[in-house]
């Protein structure tokens, strides 16, 4: 069961985008608390500190209109967790299939590394995404792995 802070930090996690040299960089809570007091849609003002406090989880009581506010701020982003106030706080997520797989692959995407191959590869032609699936799948076998290995330890045998 996460908690607010772990979900609210999941969500600056999933809004990263690429800098200019392509490494995923995330919101600061800075930028994200001046976006949120400067956004002219509702009377929240957000200080950094507050919302450091939230990510932190030294405080977890926010106000609804709060949440509302960080929850408008997600959902001006490209984002691939679901952004709303309820899954910001809901206790327990639905238990159903469609749910326990949302949740293994937003888990997947909360990595850096994942969600950087997954940006590169989606600049990739067809033809270039098929090779690297090629290549990870030869990665992924473990058959693959373990024969490339015997029949080196053969080579070498036979030039000995």
């Amino acid at each position: 069961m996460a908690t607010l802070a772990e979900r609210l930090n999941a969500w600056f996690a999933d809004a990263a985008t690429p800098d200019t040299v392509g490494r995923l960089r995330e919101p600061t809570t800075s930028e994200v608390a001046k976006a949120i007091s400067q956004d002219p849609s509702h009377d929240v003002t957000l200080s950094r500190s507050y919302l450091t406090s939230l990510r932190n989880g030294s405080q977890t009581n926010p106000t609804i209109s709060v949440l509302s506010a960080i929850v408008r701020y997600f959902q001006s982003r490209e984002m691939t967790l679901p952004v709303s106030v309820s899954a910001l706080t809901s206790e327990a997520d639905p238990p159903n299939a469609a749910g326990e797989e949302k949740d293994e692959w937003a888990e997947m995407l909360s990595d850096r590394q994942v969600r950087s191959i997954a940006l590169r590869a989606g600049q990739l032609t067809p033809d270039l995404r098929e090779q690297l699936l090629s290549i990870m799948d030869v990665l992924d076998d473990p058959r693959t792995s373990a024969k490339s290995r015997n029949d080196d330890d053969t080579s070498d045998r036979g030039q000995s």
